[in-house]
Order: C-alpha cells, then structure tokens, then sequence
C-alpha cells in the first residue's frame, strides 16, 4: 500500500481523538505549550499500537490471500461500524471528559482510544507484511494524529462549535473505501 493510503487511514482514526481531546479541553482547558505534549504523547500511543497489531496480525496470518482479505476487511468493516454508531447519539448527551491535565490520564485515554487503531493494525497485519510497512503506516499516523489531535485541543480551549456528526461520518467513509480498496483491489 502507499503512503497516501496510509495518510486516509491515519485521518479516518484520527477524528474520534480529536473529538475526545476536544470534549476533554472543553470541560478542563490546559495551555497549549502542554496540549503539544498531550497531543504528542497519544500519537505516540497510537502509532505503538497500530505496529503492535500489524505484528500480532502478521503472526496470526493464514498465508491464502483469499482468508486473509476477508479478515482483514471484517476487521475494518467492525472498526467502521464502532466509528458509525457514536455518529447518531442523542445531542443532549455529550462525549466524556478527562482530567487531561494530568500525564497518566492522558497515557491511558491515548491507550483507550486506541483500540480502534490496534483493530485496524490487526488487519493490515493479515494483508500486509510488518517489515517493509512499518514505518509507511507508524510515521503518517503518528504526524497526521498529533496535528488533528493538537487541532481538538485548541477547538477545546477556544470552545469552538464542531459538527461531530459530519466529521465520524466522514472518516466512517473514509475507513470503509480504505478498507474496500485493501481487500478487493490489492496485489
């Protein structure tokens, strides 16, 4: 897969962090100078976790390209579908805050918001192999993760408006073409 790819992956994984480092900055606003380390520290999380999933998948592997696909596809599809049904709550109930001030909050909510991006790896681990893809898929996630999620963060402090029904239903697409072209249309 190309970098690109991997750049629309990155952004489809990265509107739910944003979201939630957006609720988290809105209820408890810290400076931006510690936003940046925040905003480091979950890409950090993430791109840990996608290479842990590509790994696991890699080891988990079928080797018939026709199985592996539909894995692959079945994950990403479940991925897409935890992405899609948060687009369609109430808009009286809003997203939970965290005390993001504090380093192990910010460590454990980057790991919980990871989950999605270790599903993800998984998949990509039944159709791609780990070595030379590694850094393709770590490097875009991690970049693309710190500048949406430092984007919530400052949306947060400035208690800008943002439609976050259109955003998750954007990245839902976004995941979903990722994951069509990945297991019907791959090498």
């Amino acid at each position: 897969m190309s970098v690109l790819e991997y750049i629309i992956l990155a952004f489809a994984l990265s509107v739910s962090v944003m979201l939630t480092l957006r609720a988290c900055a809105l209820k408890n606003p810290v400076r931006l100078t510690r936003g940046l380390g925040i905003a480091l520290l979950v890409a950090i999380v993430h791109a840990l976790l996608i290479l842990a999933g590509l790994y696991v998948g890699n080891l988990l592997r079928f080797g018939l390209p026709e199985y592996d696909s539909l894995i692959y596809l079945g994950l990403l599809v479940a991925v897409s579908l935890r992405l899609f049904f948060p687009a369609f709550r109430k808009k009286e109930k809003e997203l939970p805050a965290y005390d993001i001030s504090r380093w192990l909050t910010v460590l454990l909510l980057g790991i919980a918001t990871g989950t999605n991006t270790f599903f993800v790896g998984l998949g990509l681990g039944f159709l791609v192999p780990f070595h030379p893809d590694a850094l393709r898929v770590a490097i875009p996630l991690a970049v693309v993760l710190f500048l949406i999620g430092y984007l919530g963060i400052m949306l947060g402090r400035t208690k800008k408006p943002v439609r976050a029904r259109r955003w998750q239903l954007i990245a839902v697409l976004f995941l979903l073409v990722f994951a069509i072209k990945g297991a019907f249309f791959s090498n």
